[in-house]
């Protein structure tokens, strides 16, 4: 309470704050009234009309539609639109006149979707329901409206000419497409640039035709789709075309010469260039590069087996088993073809050596004695052939010496053959195949011989001429043993497994000769040492004295004693055998006995140069001639 001014207080007067309510009351009559007025709006709203600043935009054309209902909307949409599009148009081209027509239509080629225009204007604000309608037209007044943005569609007689209309314009340009081809000839690459294929595309053609008539453009330009050839895999190419130089060659199954392939190829860049400088329609040629391989057919056809590389034939003696085994030998080894570096395997074509393998028994060295065993005799076709081999000029790859000179051969120019042990093999080093024939003929005298040839091509002309060169010999003994088979007063009998051998020491050498016989090498090639082998006689004990045989140490070096007359016979005997009238074996044949040969790769065993070496007889005797044209060595019926 305020005081007064005498001092007392003075108690407020009623009434002074009716003002402030009077104000609440004026805010609470103006919500009501804004609330009411909102509500009116909304239901203004809800009443139907489209919003205010509610336009429709279809391409140029605008329409407002403002505060129209629904129907009316609709009503002036399509009264409007009913202009706005045509119902023909003219198809053109200045390079393909065939595609030039005029298409009309009875009616607009393009509609509109009226109703649902109309429904998405009249819908707009309504979305919140009936008190989110005056926000919306609120936002309709101040926010700048509700804009549509119409898209024409093609009317269904449109898109059935949309459809049908490309293919009848690519079939009006008759111009398919035609892909390059090529062709392959003897020296050529022939291309056949292909053509490209005229259409019109049917996604390209609608969008064309379409924007076009929606901006008002009823003169169509139309472009063809132009599709080029495919571009040509020239990689794909070469490596069809492309053949690598094959050399032609014998097939050893069939004895036919399989023909040899050119190799073919070519530049691709060459190609690729002169394929874009072709015109369509048009071709062009890419030369072919051809490579003839070193060996052609012609070639080989030619030269196959036209020479003689080697040829020897050697006596065969012996009996008719041993006959047998070199013929069949032989047969085996006949009319085989060697390829260029082929080895030849001796056992792989002979064995085995054996009753199964189709051999007799016969003489051949078995330890220290000439013993019957099965394919006795084999080692002299083996010998003969290196013999030939050298005078081929080939390459030796396994070649053995015999224990004991054989005879049938230039010393050092054998090779022994043995089941698992010992081989003979040597190697075609010549570029060309070559052909062995082997054959075991009888001439006019009876006399058996082992006849090799080598066929072949000899490019250089040079051939072998062997020969071997005696270094030493070891002369052998002759030893007599006594037996009781034998009768008593007759000479002494040869012991056939332990005839003699001469040791021989020797050198041989590869002399190479060219076409006109002149040396151009002379080179040592192996050197063999030949054991010594001494024979052996069989004599009756009672007449040692009598045949100057010393039983003690087997030689016949005594003086022969001629035996008192027995007083109990008449008859006066004879007088005992003068060591000049007992039989003394001859030593080993000499090589030196065969024929000089010719500077000719045909000719037969090549002597031995030693001075040193000296003629002996064979068991065969000497004089015999060999087949017609063939020289001989000298033989004994050994292995």
């Amino acid at each position: 309470m305020e005081k007064s001014a005498n001092g007392k207080r003075v108690i407020p007067k009623k009434g002074k704050s009716g003002g402030g309510k009077v104000a609440a009351v004026v805010v609470a009559v103006l919500l009501v009234l804004l609330a009411a007025a909102y509500l009116a709006l909304c239901a203004w709203v809800s009443a139907g009309k489209i919003l205010p600043n509610t336009t429709l935009t279809v391409a140029e054309h605008t329409l407002d539609l403002s505060g129209m209902t629904r129907e009316q909307a609709a009503q002036t949409i399509s009264g409007e639109s009913e202009g706005w599009y045509p119902a023909s148009f003219q198809l053109t081209s200045s390079e393909y006149p065939e595609l030039s027509r005029e298409i009309t239509s009875d009616t607009p080629l393009f509609q509109l979707d009226v109703s649902a225009l109309a429904a998405d204007a009249w819908s707009h604000g309504r979305e919140q329901g009936f008190l989110g309608g005056g926000i919306a037209w609120l936002k309709a007044i101040f926010g700048g409206g509700y804009a549509i943005d119409a898209q024409p569609q093609p009317s269904a007689e449109l898109e059935q000419l949309l459809s049908d209309l490309p293919g009848e314009l690519t079939q009006a340009l008759d111009s398919t497409l035609t892909e390059s081809t090529y062709e392959v000839t003897d020296t050529t690459l022939i291309i056949h640039k292909g053509i490209s294929g005229l259409s019109v595309n049917g996604a390209d053609f609608r969008d064309l035709v379409i924007d076009s008539l929606l901006t008002g453009r009823t003169s169509i330009e139309v472009a063809p789709h132009v599709t080029p050839p495919e571009a040509l895999d020239f990689e794909a190419i070469y490596r069809e075309v492309y053949k690598e130089p094959v050399d032609a060659y014998l097939d050893k199954e069939t004895s036919e010469i399989v023909p040899s392939v050119t190799g073919v190829s070519f530049g691709i860049p060459t190609a690729q260039a002169l394929l874009e400088r072709t015109e369509e329609g048009q071709e062009c040629e890419v030369p072919l590069t051809l490579t003839e391989p070193e060996m052609t057919t012609a070639k080989l056809e030619e030269s196959l087996f036209k020479d003689i590389l080697g040829q020897s034939s050697t006596k065969t003696a012996g009996p008719s088993n041993r006959w047998h085994n070199v013929e069949t030998a032989c047969e085996r080894v006949n009319g085989t073809i060697l390829l260029p570096g082929e080895v030849f395997s001796y056992n792989e074509l002979c064995e085995p050596y054996s009753q199964a393998g189709g051999y007799l028994k016969a003489g051949a060295y078995v330890s220290n004695t000439t013993q019957d065993t099965w394919a006795g005799g084999v080692c002299q076709l083996s010998s003969t052939i290196y013999y030939t081999t050298l005078k081929a000029n080939l390459e030796t790859v396994e070649r053995t010496k015999h224990k004991y000179d054989v005879g049938y051969l230039p010393s050092g120019m054998d090779a022994t053959v043995y089941s698992n042990s010992y081989d003979f093999k040597f190697k075609n080093n010549t570029d060309y195949p070559i052909k062995i024939v082997t054959t075991l003929t009888k001439d006019s005298n009876g006399t058996r011989w082992c006849n090799v040839t080598i066929y072949g091509t000899n490019t250089t002309g040079i051939y072998g001429d062997p020969y071997s060169v005696l270094l030493s010999t070891i002369p052998y003994e002759t030893y007599y043993e006594p037996s009781s088979s034998v009768p008593q007063g007759s000479q002494p009998q040869r012991d056939s497994t332990r005839t003699g051998y001469t040791g021989k020491k020797v050198e041989v050498h590869q002399r190479l000769r060219d076409a006109d016989g002149n040396v151009i090498s002379d080179t040592v090639i192996h050197t063999d040492t030949f054991s010594v082998r001494n024979a052996y006689y069989f004599y009756n004990p009672a007449d040692a004295a009598a045949l100057g045989i010393d039983p003690a140490t087997g030689l016949r070096n005594l003086t022969p004693v001629t035996p008192s007359p027995s007083p109990s016979t008449s008859t006066t005997p004879s007088p005992s055998p003068s060591p000049s009238q007992s039989v003394t074996p001859s030593p080993s044949p000499s090589p030196s006995e065969s024929v000089t040969p010719s500077p000719s790769p045909s000719e037969s065993a090549t002597p031995s140069e030693s001075p040193s070496a000296s003629p002996s007889s064979t068991p065969d005797g000497d004089g015999n001639t060999p087949p017609e044209g063939i020289p001989i060595a000298s033989t004994v019926p050994l292995d």
